[in-house]
């Protein structure tokens, strides 16, 4: 191994190492420190809109909705794909039916809001507080390294594919099909 092939191999191997840092170790800190802040601007943007009155901080809906916020920024570094995954197999293999009190009680208390405005606030609150959740999800680094690969994999055996049937229609208009078996059939 001369010099020029050792330097660039310890160079490729520095710089995978550095990235492996910056993937594993510094994309998830900054990921999770991320959704933790764009949580906390949901979560007190929904409480100036109770201090402006619109809803109670006594009522039930604010206080469930506060409750799965507060759950969602103090659990954040669990909330993984891997880890949902498993939970999601749990689920299905194990105990059956998932405990649903909080969606539950979330449901009653939301119906149980005497103006429309409200609920539709609130509503509104929960489908942006489950968006965050779901991009802090779709964007960890695990699941884009298994992903990007693998769609991109699928795509360029479908472009493929499809050229090859480009390919194979073209030919079968120039030869007949019937050619190919009177030679198949001498043999």
């Amino acid at each position: 191994m001369d010099a020029t092939t050792l330097s660039i191999t310890i160079q490729s191997l520095l710089t995978l190492i550095v990235l492996s840092f910056v993937v594993f170790g510094l994309w998830p800190a900054q990921r999770t420190d991320l959704f933790r802040q764009q949580m906390f601007a949901l979560r007190d943007e929904l409480f100036d809109y109770a201090a402006d009155g619109k809803i109670a901080f006594d009522d039930p809906a604010y206080m469930l909705l506060r409750q799965l916020m507060n759950g969602f920024i103090r659990y954040a570094h669990n909330l993984t794909p891997y880890r949902t995954f498993l939970a999601f197999l749990r689920w299905k293999c194990g105990s059956g039916l998932p405990a649903n009190t909080w969606t539950e009680s979330w449901n009653q208390a939301v119906s149980k809001l005497p103006d429309a405005e409200s609920r539709t606030a609130l509503q509104k609150f929960h489908s942006r507080a489950s968006a965050l959740v779901l991009s802090h999800l779709a964007l960890s680094p695990g699941l884009l390294i298994v992903l990007v690969p693998l769609v991109t994999l699928i795509a360029i055996l479908y472009y493929q594919w499809n050229s090859l049937r480009a390919i194979y229609n073209a030919f079968s208009d120039k030869v007949p099909m019937s050619f190919l078996e009177e030679e198949a059939a001498k043999s």
